[in-house]
């Protein structure tokens, strides 16, 4: 960077402002505040600030306040948050891009040196707090354990809200759906704006939504690639192509899918109309990551083959699971009893290298 970058520190202890404020000014300019207020007026007065570091919990108003002013009025200034409160979920966070950079007391001067040149030269994980995504935002706050409510515009124009007491979310409303479908549906919206206020515990009466935060977010965040997939289908990817042609060539074919090992997310997929139809990807957590006693206690199904290769047998249908190698995903088959196993298993053998060098080449 050809000027010095300048550097805002907030901590109610003043000794540990003056503490950073020494070590880092080798590298930027640095002001200090021991106060939201103070912090504050420093900004309002025009400071040209390009980072700020601020501890979440001080007396009064806190770094969670301050990271809200900074959300709506200098939403392009970089932000680590100091905690003596760590979490687990937090650490991961803090590596997403996107993420607000969060770090634990007691803190490593080196360690916070290199962190803050990553964040204002771009090298690292940090964005400014206008680039972060809807999920993780909502995951930080939570954290933070203060009561808030995000009000978000989607690029079409279309208005959401919801309303957050720590783990448990409250309510959740857009202009067509209100409850845990409303919140699904802002989760997958792509772009946009976001504005994010303390919410007062005495502007939530009536009735509560009740649910942890945590599970929308899972289910949210599932519901989203799922969505994608599909989309990434009606593309007709080379996987795609490759398992229609697959589909037109077994007899007895019931349905066919390629899935993401780590996930069970299917990124193809063909089936034919019919109430015998067994999905692959839905038996994928209790075949693929099951052992051989917990296969056997679903009763009714014979496991034969192991390694790359599984078939199960059931009352109507045979599945065979076959890994494509180096790739991270299976390829998975269904087919109706009376067709031909050995064939199918043929012909999957035959499809495993088109597949993989499709995988490969990029072709979800």
């Amino acid at each position: 960077m050809a000027d010095r970058p300048r550097i805002l520190i907030v901590d109610d202890e003043e000794a540990m402002v003056f503490s950073l404020s020494e070590y880092l000014s080798q590298y930027a300019d640095c002001l200090g505040a021991t106060s939201y207020d103070e912090a504050l007026a420093i900004l309002e007065g025009g400071e040209d600030v390009d980072l700020v570091i601020s501890d979440i919990r001080m007396p009064g108003k806190d770094g969670f306040d301050l990271l809200m002013w900074l959300r709506e009025n200098r939403p392009k200034v970089k932000v680590i948050m100091i905690t003596a409160y760590g979490s687990p979920t937090l650490r991961e966070l803090a590596k997403k891009r996107g993420a607000v950079t969060y770090l634990e007391k007691p803190l490593d001067l080196e360690y916070l040196l290199q962190v803050v040149r990553q964040v204002l030269e771009r090298k690292g994980f940090s964005m400014a707090l206008e680039e972060m995504e809807l999920p993780d935002l909502l995951q930080f706050l939570s954290f933070l354990g203060q009561p808030f409510r995000i009000k978000v515009t989607n690029v079409f124009g279309e208005k959401g809200e919801i309303w957050v007491l720590g783990d448990e979310v409250v309510r959740v409303k857009t202009s067509s759906r209100e409850g845990e479908e409303a919140f699904y549906e802002m989760i997958t919206w792509e772009g946009g704006s976001f504005e994010v206020h303390r919410l007062e515990r005495e502007e939530v009466g009536g009735e509560r939504l009740g649910l942890p935060l945590s599970f929308l977010l899972l289910e949210g965040m599932r519901r989203r690639d799922e969505a994608k997939a599909r989309e990434r289908g009606e593309g007709r990817s080379q996987v795609q192509i490759l398992l229609e042609r697959f589909k037109a060539e077994v007899p007895e074919f019931v349905s066919t899918e390629v899935v993401e090992i780590a996930t069970g997310l299917a990124v193809g997929r063909e089936s034919i109309a019919s109430q015998d139809d067994v999905s692959a990807s839905s038996a994928y957590a209790e075949v693929v990551k099951a052992n051989e006693r917990g296969l056997e206690a679903l009763g009714g199904i014979e496991v034969v083959g192991k390694g790359e290769e599984i078939v199960i047998t059931t009352e109507k249908v045979y599945i065979v699971l076959r890994v494509l190698d180096d790739t991270g995903f299976f390829h998975s088959v269904v087919i109706n009893r009376r067709g031909n196993l050995g064939f199918t298993r043929m012909t999957m053998r035959k499809f495993a290298p088109l597949l993989t060098e499709a995988i490969k080449e990029g072709g979800l």
